[in-house]
C-alpha cells in the first residue's frame, strides 16, 4: 500500500480502540514473539470478549486494514518495516478466551488463548488424556490449530471435535467447523490459516489414569527440556517424511552453525534457528537470509524443497517462502483399472499432504477439463491407470488448456501406451525386445514364422489385462477369444525365458532394479493382485541378478525413457537372463502404480527416498520441466507419430524381423 493509500493512523487507533478492550500502537516483536525477529513496531489490538473481537475485525476491515491473528508468536518472524495496513489481533489469556471447562458429554471446551499444556493438564485432572505428546508444543491453542501442530506421531486434529471463530472478512461472521470440514493435514490447516480468527475449540480425549497421564506429561516435558536453548521459533521446517526428517537433511547439507546477524542455526539441532547474539538487534532480514540458505542447500543436495513451518509476517521477505503448490489429484477414471487408480490416487494425495502441499482429489469420470483444473490447481496429477489417463487424451486436454501436470506429455503417453508403436520405436533405436507380430482380427492358427511358446496381449492395455501364455494350440484359441475383448489390435510376441524385472525412472534418473518372483509361469493379473497361485516377491536389491546385468537393465530402461519422450516418471519392464546376460525390454508404463507399496515407490525407498519425498519431487519436477512449455506455448517435445496402425480388413502381420 502506498503512503497516499494508507489510512489515517490516529483515526485508526481511535476507531479500533473503541472496538477493542486494549490497543498497543507501537508493539514490539521482541516482546510478542519468541524469536524476537523484526525491528519495526506494529499495531496490536487485544479484545477481551467475542463481541469485542468481532467489532475489532469489522472496524479494521472497514478502514481498509488487514487483520493478522497473533497467538504467542512462537513460530512467527516479524517485520523490519512497519506494516501500516495491518492490525495484529491477539486474544488475551486473562479473558473469556482463556477459559477451560469439561462439558456434560465428556468433551473439553477451551478458549483459543489457552496453551496446549494447560488444556492437557486440565484433561488429566479429569481422568482424560492421550495427548501428552503435544504438551511441550508452545503457543496458543488457536495457533496450534492454525498449523495443526503435532509431535511424536500425534496431531491436534486427532483430538479435535469442532472449532469456532470469526471470519476475517468485512461482516466478521461467526464461523463453526467440524473437524472433517477443516481438511486438516500434516502441519496444515488450509481452511483456518489467515482466514479465520479461532476463538474456541472442543476436544475429545481418552479415559486415562490421572497419575499415569501426569507421568507421561512429565516425561514429555523432560524430553523437551533438551531442546536447543535460547530464543527460537522451534522447528523451522516441516519434515518431508518421517523417514527423512528436516533436521537430518539440514545437518547432512552442512547447515549447522550457519550464522547471519544475531541469528544462527543451532549446533544442537539443524532445524532450529536461535538468537545467538543477545546484544544484537533481532532482524527479520537475518532470519530470512538463513532460512533461504537452508532451503537452497537442501534443494541442491537432495532435490527436496523444504516447506517452512515458521511463518513470516511479511511473506515476501523470503523469496523461497512461497505458499505450497496446490495439487489436484485425478483418480478413478473409467478404464478396467479404475479401482487400482482410486487406491493410487488416494495414496498420492495423502503423501503430498504429508509433504506440506495443498491437495484436492477428484474422481474423474468423463474426459474434460474442469474449472478446478483451470482456476484452482497449480499442478494437476493424473493418477489414472489405463484408458484416457495413459493414452494421452487427458494430457492433450491439459496441454491445450495450458495446465501444468505431472507426467509425460500426450504424444509420449500415446506412444508408451501403444505397445506396437513402442516396439517400433525400440527397433529404431536398437533397444532389445522380443520378436513380434500384430493382429487386427482373430487368426485360427499361429502366425507363420513363430513357434510356441508365445505371449498374446492387447496392444493398448495395462495391469496385464488380456494377456495369455500360449503353450498349446488350445491356448491359442483361448488367447484369441480373450485378447480382442480389450481392443481391436493384438500383439503376439516370442516368449523370453528369464527373470522379470522392472526399473523406475524419476526425472531422468533410474531407480534400483526390482526382481519379481511369482508362483505362476508369467507375471499376470493373479501374480500382481489376487495371488491365487501364491505370493509374489519383489526383491530390491535383486537376489539372483548380477550387478553388471542390473546396470544393463537400467541403461536400457533409461534409453526407453529418453527415446519415448517420457517426463518425470516412467516404469520400464525388462526380462533378463543371468545365464547369458541377455535382456528383453517388454514395455513402459507412463503412470505406474503409486501406492506406498507399489513398485516405483518400493525402489525409491531402497534408494533412500520416502514416498512423500518422491511425490514432492515429482510435483517439483513437473513444475520446473513444464514452465518453458507453458510460457512459450510450444508443443510437447515428443513429436513422433504415435497413433495406432490404421485399420484394414486383413490382419496386419508385419514383424520386426528378429
Amino acid at each position: 500500500m502506498s503512503p497516499a493509500e494508507q489510512p489515517d493512523r490516529s483515526g485508526v487507533f481511535q476507531a479500533v480502540l473503541s472496538a477493542a478492550s486494549r490497543i498497543a500502537p507501537q508493539a514490539s516483536w521482541d516482546r510478542y514473539s519468541s524469536l524476537g525477529a523484526g525491528s519495526a513496531p506494529f499495531f496490536l489490538a487485544e479484545p477481551a470478549t467475542f463481541s469485542d473481537a468481532q467489532n475489532t475485525v469489522r472496524t479494521a476491515l472497514k478502514l481498509g486494514m488487514r487483520v493478522f491473528p497473533l497467538g504467542n508468536g512462537t513460530n512467527l518472524v516479524g517485520s523490519d518495516s512497519e506494516l501500516h495496513d495491518v492490525v495484529f489481533l491477539k486474544l488475551p489469556l486473562h479473558s473469556e478466551f482463556g477459559a477451560i471447562k469439561q462439558m456434560p458429554d465428556g468433551t473439553v471446551r477451551a478458549g483459543a488463548a489457552c496453551s496446549l499444556l494447560s488444556v492437557i493438564r486440565f484433561a488429566a485432572e479429569h481422568s482424560l488424556g492421550g495427548a501428552s505428546a503435544l504438551c511441550g508444543i508452545p503457543g496458543t491453542l488457536g495457533g496450534a490449530l492454525a498449523m495443526n501442530a503435532g509431535a511424536m506421531g500425534k496431531s491436534l486434529s486427532d483430538f479435535l471435535v469442532s472449532a469456532e471463530g470469526i471470519l476475517l472478512e468485512e461482516k466478521a461472521q461467526e464461523a463453526f467447523y467440524t473437524r472433517q470440514a477443516l481438511h486438516l493435514s500434516y502441519r496444515n490447516s488450509p481452511v483456518i490459516r489467515g482466514k479465520v480468527l479461532v476463538t474456541e475449540l472442543i476436544l475429545r480425549f481418552l479415559p486415562v489414569d490421572p497419575e499415569e497421564e501426569n507421568g507421561r506429561i512429565a516425561a514429555e516435558l523432560a524430553r523437551r527440556s533438551h531442546a536447543p536453548k535460547g530464543r527460537s521459533a522451534g522447528s523451522v521446517f516441516r519434515n518431508p517424511s518421517p523417514e527423512r526428517p528436516a533436521g537430518k537433511l539440514l545437518e547432512e547439507a552442512d547447515c549447522k552453525l550457519l550464522r547471519c546477524g544475531a541469528y544462527a542455526v543451532s549446533e544442537a539441532h539443524a532445524n532450529w534457528i536461535v538468537k545467538a547474539e543477545k546484544d544484537l538487534p533481532g532482524k527479520e532480514s537475518d532470519v530470512a537470509a538463513l532460512v533461504g540458505e537452508m532451503i537452497r542447500r537442501v534443494k541442491e543436495k537432495y532435490n527436496t524443497a523444504l516447506q517452512p513451518e515458521v511463518r513470516f509476517v511479511k511473506m515476501e521477505s523470503l523469496r523461497e517462502e512461497k505458499a505450497p503448490l496446490k495439487v489436484l489429484v485425478l483418480k478413478g477414471g473409467v478404464s478396467s483399472e479404475r479401482e487400482v487408480s482410486l487406491e493410487s490416487g488416494k495414496a498420492v494425495a495423502d503423501a503430498l499432504r504429508e509433504a506440506g502441499y495443498e491437495v484436492r482429489e477428484y474422481d474423474i469420470r468423463e474426459l474434460s477439463v474442469t474449472p478446478e483444473m483451470r482456476e484452482w490447481a497449480d499442478v494437476v496429477w493424473p493418477v489414472l491407470h489405463g484408458g484416457y489417463g495413459e493414452d494421452g487424451r487427458i494430457q492433450k486436454l491439459l496441454e491445450d488448456a495450458r495446465i501444468c501436470f505431472v507426467g509425460s506429455g500426450s504424444a509420449a503417453c500415446a506412444l508408451i501406451m501403444d505397445k506396437v508403436a513402442s516396439k517400433k520405436r525400440m527397433d529404431a533405436f536398437g533397444i532389445p525386445n522380443a520378436k513380434y507380430t500384430v493382429l487386427t482380427e482373430r487368426m485360427e492358427t499361429i502366425p507363420e514364422g513363430f513357434t510356441l511358446p508365445l505371449i498374446v496381449k492387447p496392444a493398448s492395455e495395462g495391469s496385464t489385462f488380456g494377456i495369455t501364455l500360449v503353450e498349446t494350440e488350445a491356448d491359442w484359441k483361448k488367447a484369441m477369444d480373450l485378447v480382442f475383448q480389450y481392443g481391436n489390435t493384438a500383439l503376439v510376441e516370442e516368449f523370453f525365458k528369464g527373470i522379470e524385472t522392472t526399473v523406475g525412472i524419476i526425472d531422468g534418473k533410474p531407480l534400483p532394479v526390482i526382481e519379481i518372483r511369482y508362483a505362476g509361469k508369467i507375471y499376470d493379473y493373479d501374480a500382481k493382485y489376487t495371488h491365487a497361485l501364491g505370493d509374489t516377491e519383489y526383491l530390491c536389491p535383486p537376489r539372483t541378478i548380477p550387478e553388471e546385468l542390473q546396470k544393463k537393465i537400467q541403461a536400457a530402461a533409461l534409453k526407453f525413457y529418453e527415446i519415448s519422450g517420457a517426463e518425470e516418471i516412467l516404469r520400464v519392464d525388462v526380462m533378463a537372463s543371468p545365464e547369458n546376460g541377455s535382456i528383453c525390454v517388454l514395455e513402459g508404463n507412463s503412470i505406474p502404480g503409486c501406492t506406498a507399496n507399489s513398485l516405483v515407490p518400493k525402489a525409491a525407498r531402497a534408494a533412500g527416498i520416502a514416498f512423500p519425498q518422491l511425490c514432492s519431487q515429482l510435483v517439483q519436477a513437473a513444475w520446473r520441466n513444464k514452465q518453458v512449455f507453458l510460457r512459450c506455448m510450444r508443443p510437447p517435445r515428443m513429436k513422433a507419430a504415435c497413433s495406432r496402425q490404421s485399420q484394414s480388413g486383413t490382419p496386419y502381420t508385419q514383424t520386426n524381423g528378429k
